[in-house]
């Protein structure tokens, strides 16, 4: 068996089963990303489960919605960190349906699935989308996490990006591939764009020549919404009419409303907490603006472009895989006020600009971050990582 070609099935085997394992109770975009995934997945050849711990007994959003597309899933009840009994839930998933192979996204899921695959002798295929390490804590988990990552059959990364940070904290698998993120995106044009504008600025008490600024992501210290709010002066200082909405909330949340109404500038701001519908409101928006420290590959990007909205982003990370300089958006040094508010006045100058950008990005996401090419590129490293297992190449 070449351990290069995919898995050899013959008429009438079983798919070969591929559990995907995560730990949240949150419907974001990793487990968005997840679902698609797993929708699309070749049933002739895989076949796709899904669990997450339950934490405390919470409601799961991403079970109950993996419940809803009829996909197999189980819950995995957790009370603690160093709730041991959730490992014997684990084994207990795997042995029941017997896994082929194991995903891993988030440290826990990737602790917790490594020794499970040493247990039952299957690989195990690490995904790796980012760190956002904002207490002591986190950072001692994510530490470990690249202690198991240096040990598991494969890591999957969301960007160029990802894995060359992976490789300053020394990791160096073998077997490492970039998939990107994905989205599934619909036909240009929308007849009720115009009225769908004119009711978010009413809803926002915005006027109606107000141009519409979002920044969408959890308010957290590495998302660099600070730096956002230090650029808005400047950007004022030379037009009245940008209003900037903040999507999302977190732990910065109160220090982010606080510092707006320091600097002057909170009448221009709108602060929506969780946007439950974020595809209306980038569709009534102008462009997006993304001032973070850190990314993987930011799903936001890729549903600005989906809604043919370009975007002023730090350029760290992944976020230049995606947004092509001068072409569907501006880049700036992340952390930088000043450079922030020139590309933003410069993005408002030209109407015209914003317009060409949207649908250069529109474009590019529609070519090349499908679903359906993600799950391609998927199942071929699925292939692979159980053949090398089968090998003994892992």
């Amino acid at each position: 068996m070449d351990p290069d070609s995919p898995v050899k099935q013959k008429p009438g085997d079983p798919p070969l089963k591929v559990l995907h394992l995560i730990a949240t109770n949150f419907l974001g975009g990793p487990e968005k990303q997840i679902l698609e995934h797993l929708k699309r997945l070749n049933s002739h050849r895989f076949r796709g489960v899904l669990s997450s711990f339950q934490e405390w007994g919470e409601p799961n959003e991403l079970l109950e919605k993996a419940g809803h597309q009829g996909l197999t899933h189980y819950s995995i009840p957790m009370y603690g960190p160093f709730d041991v009994r959730a490992q014997f839930h684990l084994n207990r998933i795997i042995r029941r349906e017997g896994i082929d192979l194991l995903v891993a996204h988030h440290y826990k899921s990737c602790i917790m699935g490594w020794w499970a695959g040493r247990k039952f002798r299957i690989p195990v295929l690490a995904y790796s989308r980012g760190y956002t390490a904002e207490s002591r804590k986190m950072a001692f988990y994510y530490w470990l996490e690249r202690q198991f990552l240096k040990r598991v059959s494969g890591i999957v990364a969301v960007s160029v990006g990802q894995t060359e940070r992976l490789k300053e904290y020394g990791i160096h698998p073998a077997n490492f591939w970039v998939v990107h993120n994905a989205i599934s995106v619909k036909n240009r044009g929308n007849e009720n764009s115009f009225e769908k504008r004119g009711n978010f600025l009413s809803t926002l008490h915005i006027p109606p020549h107000g141009k519409i600024i979002v920044t969408a992501g959890r308010l957290s210290p590495e998302k660099g919404h600070r730096f956002l709010v230090e650029a808005i002066p400047g950007v004022l200082r030379e037009r009245k009419d940008p209003f900037f909405v903040f999507c999302g909330d977190g732990p910065m949340s109160e220090k982010i409303v606080r510092l707006a109404k320091e600097l002057g500038v909170f009448d221009q701001c709108r602060f929506l907490g969780f946007c439950h519908d974020l595809a209306g409101i980038f569709s009534a928006m102008d462009f997006l603006v993304l001032p973070s420290l850190s990314e993987g590959l930011p799903n936001v990007v890729l549903e600005a472009f989906a809604a043919s909205k370009p975007v002023v982003a730090s350029n760290v990370g992944g976020v230049p895989e995606v947004v092509e300089e001068g072409v569907s958006g501006y880049l700036v040094p992340p952390a930088r006020p000043e450079p922030l508010a020139r590309a933003i006045l410069r993005m408002l100058s030209d109407p015209g600009k914003i317009e060409s950008m949207g649908a250069a990005g529109y474009e590019r996401v529609r070519r090349e971050f499908t679903f359906e090419s993600q799950t391609e590129k998927l199942e071929s490293i699925y292939s692979q990582v159980i053949n090398w297992h089968k090998a003994g190449r892992d």
